[in-house]
């Protein structure tokens, strides 16, 4: 039931119409367009003021009218009745949302702010129209008809799986929704063919997952979660970026953190050579760039040696990602010509560090994991002829909202971190350029 005679009224009458839904409208005046779409359909309309007893035998009622007190009335009496009730841009009010809906029938999608915000609901809806096909319900309707048959000649589920996926990425789509169904069966009965005669094969994907944020997650990396049959990873991987995997994908821990014993390489190779040969598509998800300090080049020569079919996907770096939310450039004319990634166990006096190589002029120092060292970095620095008023930056939680930046020079940072009770995992920038940062200027 509609309570109100205005345009508010049109748009929820014209979604329950499209639903299917039986409805009738109470008002004392009805805005033409809504009259019109009440003889249309043949509704019941009365053309009264709403009253008590107007909810007996409702299940959904839309307050509509532009009468707060009247909308309120309507909430009381529907809550007391256990009857769901849409006050409009109320949600306070409201039992029952409406979603914003994108009808290719028999695929539907629906965009729903739980009604705090109708107008990115919208927004959103506009987004999906435009990369929605309007042939994508043909599709479905193509696909569904054939479950059956595919569900009979592939028994298992992986490999109906991965049978479904080459059928979406090869012509069968473009030649139903051109309405070219002899040619598309045709292509389908070659795909079925070729799926049951050849051998299954597996694929290790080293992906990158950027500094975290799962906006920078590359849009290769985000198909390459969606596809994977079993995806390992690291300690530094979000749950945001987590939630983007599969909903039916294995997932496998075998992060490595400071003073725990993790995982051994090994293992961790011989899981993905062994997943590979059985036919899975895995996914090596590490934290920022898969290359760069995540001993990626070790499950490469692995992969290598056994003849596992493998493919690597950039990620945005811990250091790219971490500069950039700050502000800071990693490089600039006449300040710093290079930049050199570290990572180490700085206070390992045997170390091969060549710190008079790191201290030299015009270049930017960007280190790893390296907050528990930040004391022997920044003396290790000094003593190899660096001035202890260089510009440093402190940066926790990279590329998130809540990231933390605290800038310094290398004589006071260590006692502004510790202050500012800075927690890992960080990533730490020493050179002029800090000076120069959008963000340290701001707020310094």
């Amino acid at each position: 039931m509609i309570v109100g005679g205005g345009e508010v009224a049109i748009r929820k009458l014209t979604t329950l119409l499209d639903a299917g839904v039986e409805c009738r409208v109470i008002a004392p005046v009805l805005h033409k367009e809504l009259a019109q779409l009440v003889d249309d359909h043949s509704l019941v309309y009365e053309g009264r003021p709403f009253e008590a007893s107007d909810l007996d035998q409702v299940n959904l009622v839309i307050a509509a009218t532009d009468d707060e007190e009247v909308n309120r009335e309507i909430h009381r009496l529907a809550i007391e009745g256990g009857v769901w009730i849409n006050a409009v841009d109320d949600v306070d009010h409201s039992t029952a949302i409406f979603p914003s809906i994108v009808n290719r029938d028999p695929v539907t999608v629906a965009i729903s702010t739980a009604g705090y915000s109708p107008t990115l609901a919208r927004r959103l809806r506009a987004r999906i129209e435009t990369i929605l096909s309007s042939s994508v319900g043909r599709l479905a309707v193509y696909m569904g008809e054939r479950r059956a048959t595919v569900k009979r000649q592939l028994a298992d589920p992986t490999s109906r799986r991965v049978f479904w996926d080459s059928v979406l990425d090869g012509p069968i789509p473009d030649l139903v929704g051109a309405g070219r169904l002899d040619e598309a069966d045709e292509a389908f009965e070659i795909s079925m063919r070729e799926a049951q005669v050849s051998e299954r094969t597996g694929l290790v994907s080293l992906v990158g997952a950027g500094p975290g944020n799962p906006d920078l997650l590359t849009l290769k990396a985000l198909e390459c979660l969606q596809r994977a049959d079993v995806v390992y990873y690291d300690n530094l991987i979000s749950d945001e970026v987590l939630d983007r995997i599969r909903r039916d994908a294995r997932r496998v821990y075998v992060g490595k953190r400071r003073g725990v014993e993790g995982m051994a390489q090994r293992l961790i190779n011989e899981m993905l050579i062994n997943d590979a040969q059985d036919g899975l598509r895995v996914v090596r998800l590490k934290g920022g760039d898969p290359l760069v300090f995540g001993r990626g080049g070790e499950e490469l020569e692995a992969l290598k040696s056994t003849g596992i079919h493998f493919e690597v996907v950039p990620g945005v770096t811990a250091a790219l990602g971490s500069a950039a939310f700050a502000g800071i450039p990693l490089t600039h004319r006449d300040t710093a010509q290079s930049v050199r990634f570290i990572t180490a166990q700085l206070s390992n006096e045997n170390s091969d560090i060549d710190w008079a190589e790191l201290a030299r002029e015009k270049q930017t120092l960007v280190v790893y994991m390296g907050l528990a060292e930040l004391p022997t970095l920044t003396r290790k620095l000094v003593e190899h002829g660096m001035d202890e008023a260089m510009p440093i930056a402190v940066i926790s939680r990279a590329s998130y909202p809540d990231q933390t930046l605290v800038i310094g020079i290398l004589s006071d940072i260590d006692e502004r971190v510790k202050s500012e009770a800075v927690t890992g995992p960080t990533t730490i920038i020493v050179g002029n350029v800090v000076a120069m940062g959008s963000v340290a200027s701001k707020d310094n």
